[in-house]
């Protein structure tokens, strides 16, 4: 090697160490501002700043807008906006929420169907019942709640999730679909036994009756009084009014892992024997021309049975129907549906609200609303309008000047520890057609066992053709 080549070898070398022990220079400070916001991101804690961990990290609520079809109508729908504008100005999030009428359940499942046929998201939140989620869910519509109640951010805390009755939450689980949560309860009605207080004293009956027994009975009794045909108890055709007596009698209409129908169980068997014996006795009857209420506040029966939100339609007519009949309005309430258990078994029911698979932060904003709407001191003005009962134990300590002025409310309020429910399947739809056609034909003397045998055959059929579709 030349003595030139070896010097400017040894400087090169001597550089690159002077260069590598020496510090980096500072970056600019457009730089060094750009590489911290990451961290300034990460430290967003105003109110409703997306979650740093979780399932839901990330999302951002904030700002979204989300549409509501539901069914509400008249003075009903006019105090839900009300609510409805107390979220959209009181919510830390921003969150706008427009609440759509939709028209009756059927309009709101033919849009969403629609929807779902065209490839659209439907509303973030509908409403429907459990069979209803069943059916959406056929084509992947729905969100899984358990993801938004059960989120560390954003969920509900172990108090609150023991707040809501038990039998209520577990309607929307669907263990058809691997035991999704796709509803979630606002409300719910309940069947209940309608009784005139003073006609019972006078036919000599202190009260209302507890069991099956005393319920014929008394209702015997009353169609004695009139002689005319009327004034026992008021039959109803309907699934609803047939689950509510084979609950009564400590049955179901659902198999032990609810994925089909029993039909034709002892209780069941056991509820229709005892209604085909009271018409055949006089002791009931059909009254097919409108609504019962009239029947019941003129004396034409001592008991009729359905949903708690018809409270306000008897409480009108049996003021009307005095008046008009020149003497004192009878005291009259609300009780179980006559059992055989050692506790009441009431058939509560209602609409859920759901929500449509869409953008995360549509979806978590509209969960927040819910979980607002739900909230006790919300539910309670929900309550006094609409007369729904609530789906907290909570929210009672907010009703006691409504249950004080509506006793026949706070009667019904009492029964909803004791809450049992109609199938969510797929299938039910159809499912309450069929029986409504056995229970008529039970009525007209078919043989009850046979006829159950065979419905729940029908049921089942039906349940399996729809779930081929899941399959």
């Amino acid at each position: 090697m030349n003595k030139n080549r070896f010097w400017m070898l040894a400087v090169f070398l001597v550089a690159s160490l002077v260069l590598a022990a020496c510090p980096a220079p500072a970056a600019p400070a457009a730089e060094m501002e750009a590489e911290e916001e990451p961290a300034a991101e990460a430290m967003d804690e105003g109110p409703c700043a997306p979650a740093a961990d979780g399932p839901l990290a990330g999302i951002d609520p904030r700002g979204q807008t989300i549409v509501w079809w539901h069914q509400h109508r008249g003075s009903r729908e006019e105090k839900l906006a009300v609510i409805v504008e107390d979220f959209n100005n009181t919510n830390e999030c921003g969150i706008v929420l427009d609440a759509q009428n939709q028209g009756g359940y059927n309009d709101i499942r033919d849009k969403v169907n629609a929807s779902t046929a065209s490839g659209e998201q439907p509303a973030s939140l509908i409403v429907g019942y459990q069979n209803d989620q069943a059916f959406y869910q056929l084509n992947e519509v729905l969100a899984d709640f358990d993801k938004f109640i059960d989120d560390p951010t954003w969920g509900l805390s172990a108090e609150e999730k023991t707040d809501y009755f038990a039998s209520f939450m577990e309607q929307g689980v669907h263990p058809v679909f691997d035991s999704q949560r796709l509803g979630f309860p606002p409300n719910r009605s309940m069947e209940v036994l309608y009784y005139n207080q003073t006609w019972l004293e006078e036919l000599g009956f202190s009260g209302p009756p507890a069991t099956p027994e005393e319920f014929e009975e008394m209702a015997c009794a009353a169609a004695e009084a009139n002689g005319d045909g009327t004034g026992g108890y008021i039959l109803r055709d309907d699934a609803s009014a047939t689950a509510s007596w084979t609950f009564a009698l400590g049955g179901d209409v659902l198999n032990e892992d609810n994925t089909g129908y029993i039909y034709n169980g002892q209780a069941t068997i056991d509820a229709l024997a005892m209604l085909k014996r009271m018409l055949d006795n006089g002791c009931a009857y059909f009254f097919t021309e409108g609504y019962p209420n009239p029947e019941f506040a003129a004396r034409r029966a001592v008991f009729t049975q359905g949903s708690s939100s018809g409270l306000p339609f008897y409480a009108n007519d049996m003021v009307t129907i005095a008046e008009e009949q020149g003497r004192d309005m009878d005291v009259w309430g609300v009780t179980a549906i006559p059992h055989t258990t050692a506790d009441p078994v009431q058939n509560i029911y209602g609409a859920d609200v759901m929500i449509t698979a869409g953008p995360p932060e549509q979806e978590l904003a509209a969960w927040l609303f819910i979980k607002w709407f739900t909230a006790p001191e919300n539910q309670a003005k929900w309550v006094e309008a609409s007369n729904y009962f609530p789906t907290r134990a909570g929210t009672e300590a907010h009703l006691s000047g409504y249950v004080e002025e509506n006793p026949q409310y706070g009667e019904a309020l009492a029964l909803l520890g004791f809450g049992a429910y109609e199938p969510q399947l797929i299938s039910y739809q159809a499912v309450r057609d069929a029986a409504e056609t056995a229970f008529n034909e039970i009525m007209q003397g078919a043989d009850i066992q046979s006829t159950l045998d065979a419905l729940t055959e029908t049921a089942n059929d039906l349940q399996e053709e729809l779930m081929g579709e899941v399959q």
